[in-house]
């Protein structure tokens, strides 16, 4: 039996040291006379690739990197998991390392991780809208409209038991009239603090559509039929009915306590002798709207009985 000789293989050690020691300092001059060092760094870990209906659960978040050569910074080390093409579950992954100018050995600890994905959670929820500030004095809010008024958020499912609402901040300090613009929305919880992590909105903004306007008086109004001239001789007014009876009225004015009615326009009755019915305008004041503005008035007219007769 033939056994290796122990001098020899010493030898040959030795021979493969001082290789790597020539081309280690072949190495580093080339670097511009920049001195190899020894260093471990805490980095970061990147998960890469990650499905849209999948989230990591559970998985580390920094590796140690160990570094040997003449590299110049330490910030650019960058180290990463693939997760492309997995589904839910637990995968134990290798931890890969960009390649680092200037480091002749690079090593990773550890090698490899253990992360779990769990699918995604998702639920329909209504948008609504909370006035952050007020339109400004004199000034009113008509309408708000978002669109769309649904939204969907996407998360883990402990998280989505959090969300009561998803609400829609809105500033209506500047608006004027009939104004759209583009905001952002926020999960809320039952506290109405806003959930910023883990979470997804589908779609994150709305189109809202704001009508502010002037402040408005209003006031229903009884109508009062103006009728002018006389019917014919021997012939009288029986009874008087409006259609409707009361009409709405507002005004940028206050609209006095103490008015009860609203007058209609003339309608003239001279020489009439029977019944008859007229559309009429309500009549108006500066400044003040009625809803409707004419209304229908139906005049009864009979004649007089003569005395002592059946």
């Amino acid at each position: 039996m033939r056994t290796g000789n122990p001098k020899k293989s010493r030898a040959g050690l030795k021979v493969i040291s001082i290789i790597l020691a020539v081309l280690l300092w072949i190495y580093i001059g080339n670097q511009g006379g920049t001195s190899a060092r020894q260093d471990t760094v805490v980095v970061e870990l990147q998960y890469l690739h990650l499905g849209e209906s999948l989230n990591i659960e559970k998985a580390p978040k920094t590796v140690y990197v160990k570094l040997w050569g003449a590299y110049s910074e330490r910030g650019t080390v960058s180290a990463y998991v693939d997760l492309a093409g997995l589904k839910a579950g637990t995968h134990s992954l290798p931890v890969k390392l960009e390649p680092i100018r200037g480091a002749m050995f690079t090593r990773v600890e550890p090698r490899e991780v253990q992360v779990v994905l769990t699918n995604l959670q998702e639920r329909e929820l209504r948008v609504d809208y909370q006035i952050t500030t007020n339109p400004p004095p004199d000034y009113e809010l008509l309408d708000l409209v978002t669109n769309p008024d649904r939204c969907i958020i996407s998360g883990e499912a402990s998280i989505l038991d959090q969300v009561n609402r998803i609400v829609c901040p809105v500033n209506l300090g500047n608006v004027r009239g009939v104004q759209s613009y583009r905001l952002r929305l926020q999960a809320r919880d039952a506290s109405g603090n806003e959930i910023r992590e883990g979470l997804r909105i589908i779609p994150d903004t709305v189109l809202v559509h704001a009508v502010v306007s002037p402040k408005m008086s209003s006031k229903s109004l009884e109508v009062k039929p103006v009728l002018t001239g006389n019917v014919a001789e021997g012939y009288r007014v029986r009874e008087v009915i409006v259609e409707p009876i009361q009409v709405g009225v507002i005004s940028k004015q206050k609209i006095p306590e103490e008015q009860k009615q609203i007058n209609t326009a003339e309608i003239d009755i001279s020489g009439k002798k029977q019944s008859f019915s007229q559309e009429v305008a309500v009549q108006t004041t500066a400044g003040l709207k009625v809803y409707p503005s004419r209304v229908l008035v139906e005049i009864s007219i009979e004649k007089i009985p003569e005395e002592g007769g059946d």
